[in-house]
């Protein structure tokens, strides 16, 4: 099967800074993206330090923000905490349920109002410790077999049949690993499952692997995959990439509009730009406060309208090829308190959805937010932008 193949045209970020915004209305009037330019521009510093409840494996990346911010507003600054900790911003580590935004108002945020939005997305992964099987081609339905229990070797046919030029003879028997708390990474992967294969995957969206043995933490699953050949778990590439493990190519199923329905397009798990293109396959909605703003995992690959914009993207897709991107990205999101006497939690998530902020979070390797959907979070983060008038 053939690789999907892009290139980057670069991109140009913007240092610019957040705060609460208000901007007038123009003449001659300007469209919508150019008011969020402008908007974007104007700066309201503040003054003290924010806590940032940060998951594990995400853990240094709003302090790169912040060191961005404070790049900007030399007295305002970011510290990292446990997510268990009491602070007024939360990142989370996937889609937050209902259940967990009220947990957040009621422990965290009694005394105001919470504001829910997408903080950035991350490919999602089968990683494995077997040296020399990187970019080990999977289907959904070896993925299925292998986080089942149903697929225990790799040299079952749904896998082999698959890998023609990889040599998966004498290796141990497969052992799955996952973490005993919820995780944005199982969910995506498992969302990815139910909507390519549910005859097989039955779990449905789930953030805990119902197969396989479970450990405390993902720093742990790490550190005893190094010991255990065959072992194998579903977390962001990046971080299974930086500890030397394998991460497998998994397909994009294109649609008629994209070529033959149906076909199976294999994607690079190294090319950052197919995780650009893949995350405009996310699905995203406001609720009726106006204060929480949800994105889906983005499964599938193939964006939609709504949710992407190819140049605003800043990738290019060489002529004849389709717009497929990478096919399992889960959606970090932030909950933040936002109360009268305490500008700085609403003042730092202004920041990071802000394209100085975004491009902090991608040199970290996050994948940013796609533009409809970065620009969305301007109404529950209270970013006034005028409409052009006729």
């Amino acid at each position: 099967m053939p690789r999907l193949s892009i290139k980057s045209r670069g991109v140009a970020l913007a240092a610019f800074a957040a705060g609460a915004l208000t901007l007038s209305a123009c003449t001659p009037p300007m469209p919508p993206d150019v008011l969020a330019a402008v908007a974007e521009s104007q700066i309201t510093c503040e003054s003290g330090d924010v806590a940032v409840g940060t998951p594990e494996e995400f853990f240094g990346a709003m302090s790169t923000v912040g060191g961005a911010l404070q790049g900007v507003c030399p007295d305002q600054t970011v510290t990292e905490v446990s997510p268990l900790d009491p602070a007024p911003v939360l990142l989370t580590s996937g889609t937050p349920s209902q259940a967990e935004i009220d947990a957040f108002s009621s422990e965290r945020c009694s005394a105001g109002e919470t504001i829910v939005i997408p903080a950035f997305s991350y490919a999602v992964n089968i990683i494995f410790n077997v040296i020399g099987l990187e970019g080990l081609y999977l289907t959904p339905q070896a993925v299925a077999g292998i986080l089942t229990g149903s697929v225990t070797s790799f040299e079952d046919p749904l896998i082999a049949d698959a890998n023609e030029g990889f040599d998966l003879s004498g290796l141990p028997d497969i052992t799955v690993f996952g973490t005993e708390e919820p995780s944005g990474s199982v969910q995506a992967m498992s969302a990815w499952l139910a909507e390519e294969v549910p005859d097989l995957w039955t779990a449905g969206e789930v953030s805990v692997l119902p197969y396989g043995e479970k450990l405390a933490s993902g720093q742990e699953v790490l550190d005893t995959m190094l010991g255990i050949d065959a072992s194998v778990t579903v977390m962001p590439t990046i971080l299974g990439v930086q500890y030397g493990l394998a991460p497998a190519s998994l397909p994009a199923t294109l649609t008629a509009n994209e070529g033959a329905e149906g076909e199976l397009v294999v994607m690079n798990p190294d090319d950052v730009q197919l995780a650009k293109i893949g995350s405009g396959a996310t699905v995203a909605s406001l609720d009726e406060s106006g204060n929480t703003y949800l994105a889906s995992p983005a499964v599938g690959g193939i964006p939609s309208v709504e949710s992407f914009d190819l140049a605003a993207s800043k990738v290019v897709v060489q002529e004849g090829e389709p717009v497929a991107g990478w096919p399992v990205l889960a959606f970090s999101h932030l909950m933040v308190c936002n109360t009268p006497d305490d500008p700085l939690p609403l003042s730092f998530a202004q920041y990071l959805v802000r394209l100085a902020g975004q491009g902090s979070l991608e040199g970290y390797g996050m994948t940013p937010l796609p533009e409809p959907i970065r620009f969305a979070t301007f109404e529950p983060l209270k970013v006034v932008v005028e409409e052009p008038t006729e």
